[in-house]
């Protein structure tokens, strides 16, 4: 498989703080019983699991999850699972969601530390989703050493899963975007067993040359809140093919990129805010860019063939903070990730980059721009300095060791320089405002 990046947002409403966690393989005498504190979700699990690296929320309430939703396995398989996605009444009606059923903030936990495998993972939240039904409308992504599976989850217990091809590449933005799809097609396909016959019997099974059109039979209407996401991503990455900007447009899940898509080119497009279109979000504020100030942490999986996959992390607004990378065996971080709490504390990780960012986009064409422009510069050189990075890692026998301290200190010194940062912004800030009054030549203050 080619390299490859899958990316996502996590997004939240308030200060949600994110902390980088290895979770242990664990290996209980038998199976225990996971409940879910928030819709007391019961889930017999078994006494064996695999470890992990995940970004969690520091302090999720008691008994709640703990929304685990980038997750590196010890098996090498990926999962991001960010994505809430919306169906339509008429499906929700035939279907509707299960009270307690399956959740953003539980999927992670009762799928990750239990697969080999991408395709696994949809086997097995396919299978959950079938015993428990499912709370809300989802769509989760899983990858592994050789192939990657896009699943979404639509209503109670309706989903399909393709396989994703290499030579495309996909902008998905809130909203079920898969087209037509062939459900017989099992060696690239794999869908709940009612999915065609309930949207038959029930009336709402829209169709284009003989197969389901997904999005038309099970999506929610189009909303400029998801769609001009999505049609910002294709202007960016194949404007040969993108034409003016139209919510009611259907628009393709899969396109070819007009040139190959670098990480960088996918770091960035996450600060795209439409400046170069009409609908610049700085200008128009009620636009929804890609990567917004209540982020919680962005994420990039790296996958690359004959190398170690990484877990690219930005934690908070990734407009204004920094991707930095991880390899999937890393048991210890330094310890700004692991400061647990929910109140502003300058020593956790999440604050050192949500305090840098919350400054920084008061004045984004001012000292907002030397932030971006800081960052920029320092993942250049972290993807310039990959085959080295790289090199050291496997002459130390790829370990948990070597890479605590390989990427620890790429770590540190990003936590250094937003220390350093936040100091010369605020101070530019604290400037700007001793402006009132005026003065005269009477030496009078």
């Amino acid at each position: 498989m080619a390299a490859v990046s899958l990316v996502a947002t996590d997004d939240s409403h308030g200060l949600t703080v994110k902390t980088m966690v290895s979770v242990p393989p664990l290996d209980r005498k038998g199976p225990w019983t996971y409940v879910d504190g928030d819709n007391q979700l019961r889930v017999e699990l078994p006494g064996k699991s695999c470890g992990f690296i995940c970004a969690p929320s520091a302090k999720p309430a008691p008994g709640a999850p703990s929304w685990d939703e980038s997750i590196i396995n010890e098996h090498h398989v990926c999962l991001t699972a960010t994505e809430t996605i919306y169906a339509n009444a008429a499906a929700l009606a035939a279907d509707s969601y299960v009270d307690n059923g399956l959740e953003e903030g539980s999927m992670p936990t009762l799928v990750m530390p239990y697969i080999t495998t991408a395709l696994e993972g949809v086997e097995r939240l396919g299978k959950l989703m079938a015993e428990h039904g499912s709370a809300e409308s989802n769509a989760v992504v899983f990858a592994d050493d050789q192939e990657i599976w896009y699943m979404e989850m639509y209503t109670g217990h309706q989903w399909v899963a393709i396989r994703f091809p290499e030579d495309k590449y996909a902008v998905i933005a809130n909203d079920g975007m898969l087209d037509t799809v062939d459900v017989t097609d099992t060696a690239n396909v794999r869908c709940s067993p009612d999915l065609v016959k309930l949207a038959k019997e029930h009336g709402f099974l829209k169709e284009e040359a003989g197969l389901i059109h997904i999005a038309h039979t099970y999506g929610a209407a189009h909303r400029d809140y998801s769609q001009l996401r999505v049609w910002a991503g294709h202007k960016k990455f194949s404007p040969s093919v993108t034409g003016d900007y139209d919510v009611h447009t259907t628009y393709d899940m899969m396109l070819e990129p007009d040139k190959k898509i670098s990480l960088n080119d996918v770091m960035e497009l996450f600060r795209y805010r439409y400046e170069d279109t009409p609908y610049n979000v700085n200008l128009h504020e009620k636009n929804r860019a890609i990567g917004i100030n209540r982020t919680a942490q962005a994420h990039i999986f790296w996958l690359r063939d004959n190398k170690p996959q990484i877990m690219w992390v930005a934690l908070a607004n990734p407009e204004m903070s920094i991707f930095l990378p991880f390899y999937g065996n890393v048991t210890e971080f330094p310890a700004a990730y692991n400061l647990l709490t929910n109140e502003y504390n300058p020593d956790n990780a999440y604050f050192k980059f949500r305090r840098l960012s919350a400054l920084a986009v008061q004045n984004r064409s001012g000292y907002g721009s030397k932030v971006r422009n800081f960052w920029h510069e320092m993942e250049l050189d972290l993807i310039k300095d990959m085959p080295n990075m790289d090199s050291e890692y496997e002459k130390a026998g790829k370990d948990s060791k070597a890479a605590n301290i390989l990427c620890g200190d790429k770590a540190q010194k990003a936590l250094d320089a937003a220390d350093k940062l936040f100091s010369e912004v605020f101070t530019t800030f604290m400037l700007s405002t001793l402006n009132d009054g005026g003065s005269d030549a009477t030496g009078i203050s």
